[in-house]
Order: C-alpha cells, then structure tokens, then sequence
C-alpha cells in the first residue's frame, strides 16, 4: 500500500511539474527576458548574419540599396506601365506615386519572407550548435528576423527619403512606425520558431514554405488595391495580418492617417497569439533535435 501510495504522488508530482513548466512557458515576459539573457550572443549572430550576406562581393553592402530599387523598377514597369494598376498618394497616381506605395508594401513583405524562408533550414545548417546542451536553439530564428529588419530598415529608410524628395512631404504619423513594426515582427518570429522546428522532422517544408510565400506575394494587395477585388473575396484576404499591416503602413508612413486602432489592436493580439505559440512549441520540441539530425 505504501508503494502504490508513493507512485501515486510521484506521478501527481510530475504532472504538477509539467504544468508549472508550461505555464512558464506561456508567459511572454519569460520569452523577453530570454532575449535579454542572451543578447551578447544575438547580437553576434546578427552581426554575423550580416557580414556574411555580401562577403567577397565587389560593391558589399551597397547591394543592399541596389536590390531593393532594381526590384522596384521592375515590379514599377511591369504593373503600372503594362498591366496600367493603379496605387495612389491622395489624388496623386503619377508613376511616382505608384512607386512610393508600391515601396511601402515591398518593404513590409520582405521584412517577412526573408525571415521565414532561411528559417525552415536553420537548425539543419547549424547542426553543430544541437549537440550542445548550452547553446539556446531558439535564439536561431530570432536572428533570421532581426537580420532582415536591419535590411529592411534600409529600405524604410529610402522610402522615407523618397516621400519627401518626391512628395515634398513628412508625415507626422511616421511616430507611429514601431507600432506597426512591432505586430510583424511578433507574428514573423512566431511563425519562425514554428516553421524552424517543423523542417528538422519535416525536410520538404522548406519547399512548402517557398511555394507559399509566392502564392502569398500575389495574395496580398502589394501590387493592387484590394478595392479592385470581388466583395465576396475581399473577406478572405483580410485574414491575411500582412494585409492588414501593409495598409496601416501606408495610411502612416504615405496618407498621413492614424493608425484604425481597433484593428492595430486585434493585428497586436493575433500576433502575441503566434509568437507565443511558436515559442513554446520550440520549447517542446527541440529536445528531438539531436536524434533526427
């Protein structure tokens, strides 16, 4: 009886403890101060992850304002003087304008697809950090995301520059750009650890993810405004967070217009949701890591 007694409250003890483990893990103030605790180490990576982009390259981070404009005059030539869509600044559709608004949806997607895209690899192509009891596997995806909101930046940045050369204008609700900023970066990082994970056990998803990353480039009103869309799908799009996202950015950084606080808000609270998700689905699977690679 005394044995079966004490297995009894040996199971009970480990239940307790795996739930006190994931409400700890739930908690999003445990997952900042994880970034605190390691941010030496991120941002040796990050720096790596930066330097190691243009390496050996003749022109170095110069390509990084090269790509982004080369870009954009294509999708430029080939939307609005082909296919003669339509993006205006106000009652501005110039070319220019078209340009500008375009810019602005690029700039919010690339943030995202740069981030996603390498993150399905990650842990493959850094096999050697598994092996180690000490290195944090989860700090892996948080470089991917902060190394392509550096790049990005720098596109934000010429943006902005363009705005006022071009549209000889300012806007005052460019104060709101971490606002807009932060949303994205939960929902990418969420979306990271989650698709980091499943390419370990999973090695075709790095294709899945590339085909879904171009269908949601067409999906996504960058190139058109989702005006031009039937009723009847306009709904479907919504869902999509980077269309609600790109359209906030816009309104601040190209219409001077406050951000619609209620639907930044439920952006804000879909976004924690897979962030947070994410980060604890990691948490729980990282530990097979080692016996699939």
């Amino acid at each position: 009886m005394l044995d079966r007694r004490w297995k009894y409250e040996i199971k009970d003890t480990k239940r307790t403890m795996k739930k006190q483990k994931l409400i700890s893990l739930l908690n999003p103030i445990r997952t900042i101060a994880f970034f605190y605790k390691n941010k030496d180490l991120l941002k040796q990576l990050v720096r790596q992850n930066i330097l190691v982009r243009y390496k050996g390259s003749g022109l170095g981070s110069i390509w990084s304002f090269i790509t982004p404009l080369f870009m954009l005059a294509i999708y430029t030539f080939v939307f609005n003087v082909i296919f003669k869509t339509r993006l205006t600044v106000g009652d501005n559709d110039s070319t220019i304008a078209f340009t500008l608004t375009l810019f602005c949806g690029i700039a919010v997607f690339n943030i995202f697809s740069e981030s996603i895209n390498p993150s399905s690899t990650v842990i493959i192509q850094n096999a050697n950090y598994v092996k180690k009891v000490v290195f944090p596997l989860e700090i892996l995806p948080v470089t991917m995301v902060v190394s392509s909101l550096f790049f990005g930046g720098i596109w934000f940045v010429v943006l902005i520059v363009g705005v006022g050369v071009f549209l000889h204008k300012i806007c005052i609700t460019l104060i709101c750009l971490p606002l807009i900023l932060l949303p994205l970066i939960l929902f990418t990082l969420g979306l990271s650890w989650w698709i980091a994970s499943l390419g370990v056990y999973i090695r075709d998803i790095a294709h899945f993810v590339g085909l879904g990353l171009q269908c949601l480039f067409f999906i996504t009103p960058i190139f058109y405004p989702i005006t031009m869309v039937p009723d009847n799908l306009q709904v479907v799009l919504q869902i999509n967070p980077l269309a609600a996202i790109i359209q906030e950015m816009r309104n601040i950084v190209l219409y001077n217009i406050w951000p619609a606080w209620p639907m930044l808000g439920l952006i804000f609270a879909v976004s924690l949701v897979v962030f947070q998700s994410g980060y604890v689905w990691f948490m729980k699977t990282k530990h097979g890591f080692a016996d699939v690679i």
